[in-house]
């Protein structure tokens, strides 16, 4: 398996400590996400770790990545905090305006992602491979 280039290597320690929460929260970020889909706390967390492993790749892959169902879900409740997506986790921690583009639908949608899923692969097999993704996890 290849090493990340030190750029990515920086951009993934700097994604996996980001903080969702200010100090003191005491209704955190996976609660809502958990209570917002009907999750159990424990999958949540796991759809969490998924995000971050999506936005990584996002700004490191130099392409368009897709993320899952669930994935998506903790996306668009990240957008909802606002400073802390656009100021903190792109403008610091990514280093990117990550936007979110709605998908287009229809028959290629599944062709485009097995498609973006074997390219995410090849290019950061590292990460790509690190764990199953979400959308393979049977919900806690």
């Amino acid at each position: 398996m290849n090493a990340l280039n030190p750029r990515h290597a920086s951009l993934y320690d700097r994604v996996q400590v980001f903080r969702f929460d200010e100090e003191g929260t005491t209704y955190t970020f996976a609660d809502r996400l958990a209570s917002e889909n009907g999750w159990s706390p424990a999958y949540a967390r796991r759809v969490i770790g998924e995000y971050r492993r999506f936005a990584f790749l996002a700004a490191a892959a130099g392409h368009p990545v897709s993320p899952s169902d669930a994935v998506d879900q903790a996306w668009h409740l990240h957008l909802v905090y606002t400073r802390s997506y656009w100021d903190e986790f792109c403008g610091r921690t990514l280093g990117i305006k990550l936007h979110h583009e709605p998908s287009r639908g229809g028959r290629g949608r599944a062709g485009e992602v097995r498609r973006l899923v074997r390219l995410h692969a090849g290019q950061l097999p590292q990460v790509a491979q690190q764990r199953t993704p979400v959308r393979h996890l049977a919900r806690a």
